[in-house]
């Protein structure tokens, strides 16, 4: 479970990291939160497996749930 936690800790940094075009950025601590918690435990830890924070960070931002 710590794994889990630190993964979706790397998430959010990512997601907190995001910039737009002009270098601000794209989402606000609520929506941050927002989209990391679309994402249960267990689909964390069945996506470790494949994707790395960033690249579950950048799918959040293109599902549109911004």
């Amino acid at each position: 479970m710590e794994e889990t936690a630190d993964f979706r800790a790397q998430i959010l940094q990512a997601l907190r990291d995001a910039r737009d075009a002009d270098g601000n950025p794209r989402l606000t601590e609520d929506q941050v939160k927002t989209l990391s918690d679309e994402l249960s435990d267990e689909e964390l830890a069945d996506g470790m497996l494949f994707n790395t924070p960033e690249e579950v960070a950048g799918l959040l931002l293109e599902s549109g749930l911004e």
